[in-house]
């Protein structure tokens, strides 16, 4: 999958709520109520990755989830990247 152009990025991140770019990854950072919801979620997202075959970063620290999604073999962004975004946007999070 091609490495998305610069305007392509920043058309598509205006659709992805609550996601900023630290460079050529997208990160969102999600607090919950209780380590037992964050490890719930983090079981969620990675059924979806799993199901796309994409394997972005996951950082859990106690209630905290981060995830940071970059296509590597590319080194950068992707439509990949942004179907991921979409479907982990699925997952209900109650906080």
């Amino acid at each position: 999958m091609p490495k998305l152009s610069e305007a392509e990025v920043l058309d598509k991140l205006s659709d992805a709520k609550g996601w900023e770019r630290h460079g050529d990854m997208l990160v969102k950072t999600w607090q919950f109520s209780s380590f037992r919801r964050a490890i719930e979620f983090v079981n969620l997202a990675a059924e979806l990755m799993t199901k796309h075959d994409h394997h972005p970063t996951l950082v859990v620290s106690y209630r905290e989830v981060r995830v940071e999604m970059c296509t590597r073999d590319v080194g950068g962004l992707t439509e990949k990247d942004f179907e991921l975004v979409r479907a982990i946007e699925t997952i209900p999070v109650d906080r």
